[in-house]
């Protein structure tokens, strides 16, 4: 192969390369996305209807949210992070302790930490 010819396979490459990472969500549009996901999937009645659900950086440790919603919350997580990390990118971070699960105006959050 000719030195042209590399040049333009390695020109190629890193273009395609430049369109992927082009592609991937930023944090803000994958916490946006989240918060959509979590406000469509926190109603509740009563505390008891309530439980945390694991997201993960840059979305946070977890969500207060309806129990039934749980698995949908934390796989709609799974695959933002994915979006996320799709250019490259990756986050890390430890998580306080949780605070107790409240019901306030119709709406599952998280209580103050101990």
């Amino acid at each position: 192969m000719s030195k042209r010819a590399k040049r333009m396979v390695f020109l190629l490459i890193g273009l395609v390369g430049l369109v992927g990472a082009g592609c991937a969500k930023s944090e803000e549009e994958v916490q946006e996305e989240f918060d959509v996901v979590v406000a469509e999937s926190n109603a509740c009645n009563d505390v008891s209807e309530c439980v945390y659900a694991s997201a993960g950086c840059p979305l946070g440790c977890w969500v207060a949210v309806n129990s039934a919603k749980k698995a949908y919350v934390e796989e709609e997580a799974r695959a933002l992070i994915d979006d996320f990390e799709s250019g490259g990118r990756s986050c890390q971070y430890e998580c306080v302790a949780q605070g107790p699960l409240e019901c306030t105006e119709g709406r599952c959050q998280a209580g103050d930490p101990p």
